[in-house]
């Protein structure tokens, strides 16, 4: 069955924060468009709404615009850069965002699974007297730990909206 987009504003059954024709002329735009091109209509709406899900996953600053928006954009009562959120938009960052994710998922989708310390997933790492130990026993086995691990660029499109900011990685530091 072919994926279907629906990309309304404060929408209850939206699933994606834009649509194929945005994202068709967003690439139009780009140095080199051909890794988006070359992609069947139905596997760009699957990575369109894969990117949507995966962003959605953030803690944005600001609140819905209603309770019954299926998606966490629009928002409302937060500003970026002087800008103030409204219902009536979602940020062109927070469109970008999904468009480039949509396109490196398009060109990996099992970019976020793979084994552990090869594709992103790592139990700890050290620097001389400096480890970092993450919490890998409540990940599913393969699973690496956040879109960001894989994907780091992500946080310079929606790291401004995102309560944690662009680093948006929860670790905890040890001294050895």
């Amino acid at each position: 069955m072919a994926a279907t987009i629906d990309a309304t504003l404060q929408g209850a059954a939206a699933n994606s924060y834009v649509t194929l024709a945005e994202a068709n002329s967003y690439f139009e735009t780009t140095p080199d468009d051909s890794t988006w091109v070359n992609k069947t209509d139905d596997q760009k709406n699957r990575s369109l709404i894969s990117a949507t899900r995966f962003i959605d996953d953030f803690e944005f600053y600001g609140d819905r615009c209603t309770t019954t928006q299926a998606l966490k954009w629009p928002r409302k009562e937060y500003k970026v850069d002087g800008v103030e959120l409204a219902c009536t938009f979602i940020p062109d960052e927070v469109k970008v965002g999904t468009f480039e994710l949509a396109r490196a998922l398009a060109n990996n989708p099992t970019a976020l699974t793979g084994s552990k310390g090869t594709d992103g997933t790592y139990e700890e790492v050290k620097l001389g007297d400096l480890e970092v130990k993450y919490n890998t026993g409540s990940q599913n086995p393969g699973m690496v730990n956040t879109i960001l691990d894989v994907f780091p660029w992500v946080a310079t499109y929606i790291g401004p909206y995102t309560k944690s900011g662009a680093a948006n990685h929860a670790v905890n530091l040890e001294r050895g």
